[in-house]
């Protein structure tokens, strides 16, 4: 069976998630991360073993909807851990997240940030900023290739989950052997990027994940899980790092922009933009936006955040973002930008869906503090599993960051 298709088995799954093994101590060791670079037997490559053809797979695995039925029960008034932080994009200033009221929202303009080089209606809005900071993923694991998405969050690095690179639990033979990435792909010919086609330097995944020890739902090991995130480090382009180019997106963590709302039965909720290139709608090949309400899950230590959505496979490792965006220019004496605002912060990427067509969910690992990644800080980069990769790979690349 299939590495990826093994997920469907999941359908006789608890209506509710059983308790998880583990405990997490204040004074708990961080777990580390694995770098594709240096792994015993395993080489990255940069250059082409073919073109994919039309018969190209998602990785994104499926869990029965009793999963999802399960863990948003749990949600109403559940605590979220720890400060709630966000770094710095290019363009930081600020739209709306949530007022004195509970009630979460986005309100931004109507209009691109910066105009791309569109010559059709296809390459409309895609190619133009802050959409074109997202991409098209390609990974090769020997002769076959499989797409997700990832969005840049420094000057050369991706963020992205983690199944899209590496198979779960598989150690040093879980790599993807080539990994290529094409920021506002709008066509089924890769060299038709708007802005070129990058290729991987590097893939860092977390120690958990890569050798099948990650806190995960006990009806769905390897599915729904604490830490299906990745960061991808990309070679330049014409000497060029691909994030001068298109920009990049700032990340948050620890709930940035979540907020419990007494309209929603007093569960932490967030408004979530998520981009993506499900194979389903247009091929795969055009960008998909979902605006939806996201809210916080915790079953024992398992952490997530949910979402409902039409997105299937494809979309694994789209970025999930508040305040997503062009900011407009507000009058202070007549308005108010709100808390937790900056703007076009990714907090999540796909990491899962629902084997019902139709169904029509979607869930994340959270950005923050958990069991593997307990700290509130990391280096400066931010907290839990998303400040540690983030700390990792720029300490190791520092200049792609």
């Amino acid at each position: 069976m299939s590495r990826f298709l093994r997920t469907l088995a999941y359908t006789c799954l608890l209506a509710s998630g059983g308790a998880l093994l583990g405990s997490h101590s204040a004074d708990a060791q961080s777990a580390g991360f694995k770098s594709a670079v240096g792994a015993p037997g395993h080489k990255l490559e940069s250059t082409a073993a073919g073109e994919p053809s039309d018969t190209v797979r998602s990785p994104m695995p499926l869990v029965d909807p009793s999963v999802f039925e399960g863990t948003a029960a749990k949600a109403p008034g559940l605590p979220m851990d720890g400060a709630a932080g966000a770094s710095n994009a290019p363009d930081a200033s600020s739209p709306e997240a949530y007022g004195g009221s509970s009630a979460v929202y986005t309100t931004a303009r109507v209009a691109v940030t910066s105009l791309g080089n569109s010559k059709n209606v296809k390459m409309t809005p895609v190619t133009s900023a802050p959409y074109r900071a997202t991409g098209k993923i390609y990974a090769r694991w020997g002769n076959d290739w499989y797409v997700c998405t990832a969005s840049l969050v420094g000057k050369s690095v991706l963020i992205t989950a983690a199944h899209c690179v590496f198979f779960y639990g598989e150690g040093a033979n879980g790599w993807a052997d080539e990994v290529q990435w094409i920021p506002a792909n709008y066509s089924a010919n890769r060299n038709k990027g708007p802005y070129g086609l990058y290729k991987a330097k590097d893939l860092i995944v977390p120690t958990p994940y890569v050798e099948g020890t990650d806190t995960c739902h006990p009806s769905a090991p390897g599915v729904v899980c604490n830490n299906d995130i990745a960061a991808i480090v990309l070679n330049k382009r014409k000497k060029k790092f691909a994030g001068n180019i298109v920009g990049w997106y700032g990340y948050g963590w620890n709930g940035y922009s979540y907020n419990n709302s007494e309209f929603l039965n007093n569960m932490n909720v967030v408004q979530v933009t998520q981009l993506g290139y499900p194979l389903a709608f247009d091929g795969g090949y055009q960008m998909q936006r979902t605006d939806s309400v996201g809210w916080f899950i915790k079953d024992g230590q398992l952490k997530g955040t949910q979402i409902g959505s039409a997105q299937t496979g494809g979309s694994s490792g789209g970025p999930w973002m508040a305040n997503f965006g062009t900011v407009p220019d507000v009058n202070p004496n007549g308005a108010s930008l709100g808390n937790q605002a900056a703007p076009n912060t990714v907090i999540g990427v796909t990491s899962y869906g629902s084997t019902q067509v139709g169904y029509n969910y979607q869930g994340a690992s959270y950005f923050g503090t958990n069991k593997e990644y307990p700290k509130n800080n990391y280096g400066g980069y931010g907290a839990g599993n998303i400040g540690a990769v983030m700390e990792f790979t720029c300490k190791k690349y520092k200049k792609y960051c």
